[in-house]
């Protein structure tokens, strides 16, 4: 003989599992809900630090940016020879690893030539430069720059190239009358090597000499401190006031 099934207790079932999916419903609009706040909380806390963050700040974004880009391509070409700081102050330094120079310097004496045994690692500085498209980084860096411009400065950029030498003084009769216009043209040699090769306006370089004022081994003679250094310079200008002739 079949037992017919408890109605009541059906329906209690019934109200159970109804009661559950209410539950379940209120619990899931609730999570939305607080999802939805909390994206709109963030949202507001990042429009209000943007609006409100002071423009070195704003530059330091973009240098860390652009630090990051540099040390990104060195790690995924495997390029451990080149060396990359983010300097702040002087901008973006790359520099060819010393202990390279060692055994083979980058210039011979009293000599502004490059050696061409590195003419490979300059090819592909080059080849880095030129993938880093800085004739556009204010376009790449839109948001920052207009947080600079709408605190009343201007965003330029340069590429500067900067000649050392070691201690040695010249010999009488040398090419270069001291090591500061030797250095100066080291610069020089490397900024028309990387204009050959890098599209840049003419305007965006610059260079200069330093002599052996600024050795990186403890002995200022030695081999390794007749070196260049690259530094890629976003500069945050403030602009001249015309004067009321000029206007």
């Amino acid at each position: 003989m079949s037992v017919k099934p408890n109605s009541a207790m059906i329906t209690h079932e019934q109200l159970q599992i109804s009661s559950f999916k209410r539950n379940r419903v209120w619990m899931m609009t609730f999570a939305d809900v607080f999802t939805a706040l909390l994206t709109f909380f963030v949202l507001i806390m990042t429009i209000s630090e943007m609006e409100t963050i002071p423009p070195k700040r704003a530059y330091q974004k973009i240098m860390t940016g652009l630090h990051n880009e540099v040390r990104d391509i060195k790690h995924r070409d495997s390029l451990a020879w080149m060396l990359v700081e983010n300097t702040y102050a002087k901008g973006i330094r790359i520099t060819i690893d010393s202990e390279l120079f060692a055994t083979a310097p980058l210039f011979a004496p009293a000599r502004a030539d490059l050696n061409p045994r590195y003419f490979p690692y300059l090819n592909e500085l080059s080849r880095v430069l030129d993938e880093l498209k800085l004739d556009e980084i204010n376009q790449r860096y839109e948001r920052w720059v207009k947080m600079i411009e709408q605190a009343g400065f201007e965003m330029t950029f340069t590429m500067s190239v900067e000649g050392h030498t070691d201690a040695i003084p010249l010999a009488s009769g040398a090419r270069y009358r001291d090591n500061i216009e030797l250095s100066t043209h080291r610069a020089f040699e490397l900024m028309q090597y990387l204009q050959a090769r890098v599209d840049l306006e003419p305007k965006v370089y610059s260079m200069a000499g330093y002599g052996s004022f600024h050795p990186i081994t403890d002995n200022p003679n030695d081999a390794e401190n007749r070196r260049i250094e690259l530094y890629l310079v976003p500069q945050m200008v403030d602009p001249i006031p015309l004067l009321e002739s000029e206007l």
